[in-house]
């Protein structure tokens, strides 16, 4: 599967040919290129490519907020999360679209990515321009974190800054995933005006990004480069104010990426810093977010901005040709399913009457096509179809004491304290068919001796034989005998279906 994730980094787009094999993933190109010569980006996504194209929203067009998930279960928790999600929003529902991602299964919280549509909209209006339908549009700092987890898969927690063109993006990562993201409008372009205002008169403006990778920021003297070192100071003001509101004092890995080799030692100036096992080249810092976009969609759920009335009609199209493609699919295999099961059918209707024709001395059929003498069989069949009197129709002594040890009754007798003391039975067949007498029923006598503990147990257990039951024949005899030291009871049984004991 080849995905592509593109970057628009103010007048750049960075992007990332990504491929996703049986052997893992793999880098194929990365490409910047200004947006008056986006032409030379097009062969990577138009010319023979076919896969995935994925983009990111600034942290300035989305709204992040985590929310606790109150469902046991995990059958409705969509739907629970979308209906809290209204509740909680102060916006209209028809002006902005709120996607929340669950992430990892387990989680007793999840991410809303609450998005204005005009600005949705906005950013998919300038891929447009550009020839660009993407499929998925995530974020920029969900790109930044997926990147780091891929870079750096050891690493569960880091506050991650990428310094792009126009604006900063700050991005707090926790055990593996994105949980806070600010974007702080100052990014390299301004540092580079601000150095050219200080150098303007011996400086020609071609000349001002070679001499700023020359300039050192931790040499820097503020009485000759005044409006650098305010933007500078700026930015770093509002790098801590972020940082520490998203840490709460907490020390957290510091991880730079996007254009850091503006000049030398900028990160190192902008907040403490330390690298550690986490060195990135610079090619990795700067194609960062367009990386991250693609390694996002390798995941099982990658984060899909493109909803509702935002979803690519190109895969509306695609979701339909599929869909036709399966339902011909379907027709086909019924209709040969269909003329297979005839097929059999005819075989088998074949086979019998071959059968019946080779087995019967002396046939029956008369003339007519197979289903004819087929149906004759049949007729002769069902018109000589007599029930077989000598299979068993009385219950099995097996059964008779399975029912006898689950009536209710004694079931209710025994939790009391006073079960049934069964001291004999006899089961017998005192009537059955034979070949004198076919028409003989199947009678089946059980006689019990027993005795209870209470005398208004037994009573109980005397009239429950009496009463309606499914097993008692009440039609029959049912007798009753007090003994010495007990009681005797003799009673039939109602016969069943014809079953082979």
């Amino acid at each position: 599967m080849n995905i592509l994730g593109i970057h628009i980094d103010s007048s750049f787009i960075r992007t990332c040919l990504l491929r996703k094999g049986r052997q893992g993933i793999e880098i194929r190109a990365l490409r910047a290129v200004s947006l008056n010569e986006n032409m030379n980006v097009k062969p990577l996504y138009i010319n023979g490519f076919k896969g995935r194209i994925t983009s990111g929203l600034s942290a300035k067009d989305f709204l992040i907020r985590t929310m606790e998930i109150k469902v046991a279960g995990s059958r409705h928790i969509e739907e629970a999360i979308a209906f809290q999600s209204e509740a909680l929003s102060h916006f209209k529902p028809e002006e902005v679209i709120t996607i929340p991602f669950l992430g990892k299964k387990g989680k007793a919280d999840a991410l809303l990515f609450t998005v204005p549509c005009d600005g949705l909209k906005k950013h998919l209006t300038q891929l447009e321009e550009m020839g660009i339908e993407p499929d998925a549009i995530s974020t920029v700092p969900s790109a930044l974190c997926h990147f780091i987890r891929w870079k750096f898969p050891k690493l569960s927690e880091a506050f991650i800054i990428d310094l792009g063109s126009n604006e900063t993006t700050c991005a707090l990562m926790e055990k593996g995933e994105l949980k806070k993201s600010h974007a702080i409008t100052k990014g390299i372009d301004g540092l580079l005006a601000a150095f050219r205002e200080d150098r303007k008169k011996i400086l020609l403006k071609n000349e001002i990004e070679g001499s700023a990778k020359q300039s050192d920021l931790l040499l820097l003297k503020p009485g000759l480069n005044p409006h650098l070192s305010g933007e500078l100071i700026e930015l770093r003001q509002e790098l801590a104010k972020v940082y520490y509101s998203f840490t709460r004092g907490l020390i957290k890995p510091v991880i730079f990426t996007g254009r850091t080799d503006a000049f030398i030692h900028l990160r190192e100036f902008l907040i403490d810093f330390s690298e550690g096992e986490c060195p990135l080249t610079s090619e990795e810092q700067k194609f960062a977010v367009s990386m991250g976009l693609a390694l996002e969609q390798t995941s099982p759920t990658p984060l899909q901005l493109r909803q509702g009335n935002f979803f690519p009609k190109k895969n509306w199209a695609r979701m339909g040709f599929y869909a036709l493609t399966l339902l011909a699919a379907s027709v086909v295999l019924s209709i040969a399913l269909l003329a297979i099961g005839l097929r059999s059918t005819s075989l088998r209707k074949e086979e019998m009457l071959e059968s019946l024709q080779t087995s019967s001395r002396k046939t029956l059929l008369t003339e007519g096509n197979m289903e004819e003498q087929i149906d004759q069989w049949i007729s002769a069949i069902e018109s000589n179809n007599k029930e077989y009197p000598y299979i068993l129709q009385a219950p099995k002594a097996s059964e008779v004491l399975s029912w006898l040890s689950g009536h209710p009754l004694l079931e209710e007798l025994k939790n009391e304290g006073d079960p049934i003391d069964v001291r004999e039975i006899k089961y017998q067949l005192t009537s059955y068919p034979t070949i004198r007498s076919s028409k003989e029923p199947f009678l089946a006598k059980v006689e019990i001796e027993f005795d209870f503990k209470s005398m208004m147990n037994a009573r109980k257990f005397h009239e429950s034989l009496r009463s309606s039951d499914d097993w008692i024949d009440s039609t029959q005899e049912i007798s009753w005998d007090a003994l010495n030291n007990g009681y005797r009871a003799s009673f039939f049984m109602k016969n069943r279906s014809p079953h082979v004991p």
